[in-house]
């Protein structure tokens, strides 16, 4: 999977090329259309909060379809 990655407070955003994820027990994995970032993000992204961890992937309002569902879903 493609994902932008941010690797250090203050440094440039970088598409990633990552491996897609396994859903576990109970878990379903979404193939993203689109994400929004909303302003949190941009305070991780500008580092102005406290105890993120780095890497990380900002953007959670995700649009996206159903595509692979872990074991008893």
């Amino acid at each position: 999977m493609r994902a932008m990655v941010l690797p250090a407070p203050g440094a440039p955003l970088q598409m990633q090329e990552r491996a897609d994820p396994v859903p576990g027990e109970g878990q379903i994995r979404v193939k993203v259309s689109a994400c929004g970032v909303c302003r949190t993000d941009l305070h991780v992204v500008d580092a102005e909060l406290p105890d993120i961890k780095y890497p990380v992937i900002p953007g959670h309002e995700i649009v996206g379809r159903v595509d692979l569902l872990g074991p008893n879903v």
